[in-house]
């Protein structure tokens, strides 16, 4: 999927601010923008799920994560969600192995 279109889905969550009903305007539009279908209050976008923000998270992915997935990749790893794999204890005390 290109990066833009991504973000344009990332990006069309809106809340309301009284019931905190969710909708999403390409996908779950409520039927007058703007407005709660539930309560009639008003929708609005949280700072964290701009499409700057999303924009900025995916750049800290390519710049962070990503160079450590090729790096678990290439270590032997058969899985490159190991950490998912064992619980967080394990992890921390490294008896993961």
């Amino acid at each position: 999927m290109r990066e833009e279109v991504a973000l344009a889905c990332l990006a069309g969550r809106r809340t309301c601010r009284n019931c905190g009903a969710v909708y999403h305007t390409p996908f779950n539009p409520p039927r007058q923008a703007g407005v709660c279908d539930a309560c009639g209050g008003e929708l609005y976008q949280r700072p964290d799920e701009t499409k700057e923000a999303h924009s900025h998270r995916l750049q800290v992915y390519q710049q962070q994560t990503a160079p450590l997935v090729d790096y678990y990749r290439f270590a032997g790893r058969k899985n490159e969600n190991t950490y998912f794999m064992y619980p967080r204890t394990n992890i921390c005390s490294g008896e993961h192995g």
